[in-house]
């Protein structure tokens, strides 16, 4: 009776700690430029992504400050990453910096409607 006791306090401790252990659905990132994220330019400035969603296909919230910014669908892509927290731009024909791609430790956010990555 006591181990059964013992059993149930153990795993009612160790949940909550199971429930934080769970993927990383956020990261911080710094544009020293302005970019462009489905048809909205960002200014140069620190940002917190956060992106929701079962399976690849995500929806990534760039938030600055408090306030959400943009809003881009995106594929969340397991590829290690030589350079974490980095990302990836290509410039169009008309100079917009384009926002490709998300690098971070093994996974990489990839926007829709942008071809593979040229940039940073």
């Amino acid at each position: 009776m006591k181990t059964s006791s013992l059993l149930a306090a153990a795993t009612m401790l160790l949940l909550p700690a199971l429930a934080f252990a769970r993927q990383k659905d956020s990261v911080q990132v710094q544009f020293p430029y302005v970019v462009s994220v489905a048809g909205t330019q960002l200014a140069p400035g620190h940002y917190k992504l956060t992106w929701q969603g079962n399976g690849p296909d995500v929806t990534v919230s760039f938030i600055e400050g408090r306030k959400i910014v943009a809003t881009a669908s995106a594929r969340l892509v397991n590829e290690p990453s030589s350079q974490l927290d980095s990302f990836e731009t290509e410039t169009a024909t008309d100079k917009t910096v384009i926002l490709q791609a998300v690098d971070m430790n093994h996974e990489s956010l990839r926007f829709e409607g942008t071809a593979s990555a040229a940039g940073n």
